[in-house]
């Protein structure tokens, strides 16, 4: 395959190390290089479908990783991947977008191939590393991200530190439940956030109530997050009660977050989070509702700054931290 990299501003600086950067997303393989937080060169994304094997792929990002060395010299590589990670083992144990990856132990491979320092980790856990350490969460002690999208995703900042849990597990917030006897969830947890507030669940909900308050038949297609937040800033009722009823949910589930965990700020990337004040105001009356002022009354509670990036830019920083640690 060819590869192509686009130089995205000017590499001038030698203070701190380059790291080379890899986030799996839902239809591709992203590359790039990161120094201080910034994207300094992109590498060409490689399409995850027609992958139906891991050795497959991995000869795609290893010729990819190539040609962004081909000019460059990175210390260390980073990689946020969705599905069970063992970060400590350095294993994928499944991979949420991509069949034919059970167990692959993904960290070795690339240090044995590329003979750089290499870590692999969750890529909500990357994006809140890059949040935490570079964008919307800079400076917080005890930070929460969420990354709202066709499910629902999150990670942990507690006392300055990424926190993984006992088997990088920490952080899974679209799994916790705002209705016990709710929507069955994907591991039998019934009620699971993130079956009311994934994409596809506020489409299909939004397709029910135009069928049933207002008699209009609309299709799935018609009812993403973005047809809804512009039919709800031009005035549309239903809409706008959808985005009310979303932000209340998403809200109910983080203010359980907030009594466990009393963090600095609460900081929300992804899709849906573009709706803005459509989501982010009943999200905050609803959180403030439900918890002790004391709690609420200092909490920020903002949008990611990072955008697509930040899964890129947090793993190569969480790779070239964890190689500067090891030294």
């Amino acid at each position: 395959m060819s590869s192509v990299i686009k130089k995205i501003m000017p590499d001038t600086s030698t203070s701190s190390p380059l790291a080379l950067g890899i986030d799996f997303g839902g239809t591709s393989v992203k590359l790039g290089l990161v120094r201080d937080g910034q994207l300094v060169t992109r590498g060409t994304p490689i399409p995850t479908s027609g992958h139906t094997q891991a050795d497959d792929l991995f000869a795609d990002i290893l010729h990819g990783i190539a040609t962004l060395r081909a000019n460059a010299a990175p210390v260390a590589i980073g990689v946020g991947l969705p599905g069970p990670v063992d970060h400590e083992a350095g294993i994928v144990h499944e991979l949420s977008n991509v069949p034919g990856w059970a167990n692959v132990p993904l960290r070795d491979q690339l240090r044995r191939e590329t003979g750089l320092p290499t870590c692999i980790d969750n890529d909500a856990k990357a994006m809140t590393y890059a949040e935490w350490k570079f964008g919307a969460g800079r400076g917080g002690r005890n930070v929460i991200c969420v990354t709202l999208g066709t499910g629902v995703g999150g990670g942990l900042i507690l006392e300055g530190k990424l926190f993984r849990g006992s088997r990088n597990g920490a952080g899974e917030i679209g799994n916790v439940s705002i209705d016990y006897r709710g929507v069955p969830g994907n591991y039998g947890n019934f009620g699971a956030v993130e079956k009311y507030v994934g994409n596809r669940e506020i489409a299909a909900r939004a397709v029910e109530l135009y069928a049933r308050a207002g008699g209009r038949a609309r299709s799935l297609d018609e009812c993403t997050p973005l047809a809804l937040e512009d039919a709800a800033r031009a005035g549309d009722a239903i809409a706008q009660g959808l985005w009310r009823e979303t932000g209340e949910m998403l809200g109910a589930c983080l203010a359980d977050v907030v009594w466990l965990l009393n963090p600095d700020s609460i900081v929300l990337g992804g899709g849906v989070a573009k709706a803005g004040d459509l989501i982010f105001t009943p999200l905050r009356e609803t959180i403030a509702a439900r918890t002790s002022r004391v709690f609420s009354e200092r909490l920020q509670i903002v949008p990611a700054q990072l955008g697509s990036d930040a899964g890129l830019i947090g793993a190569a920083a969480l790779g070239v931290d964890q190689a500067a640690a090891a030294a």
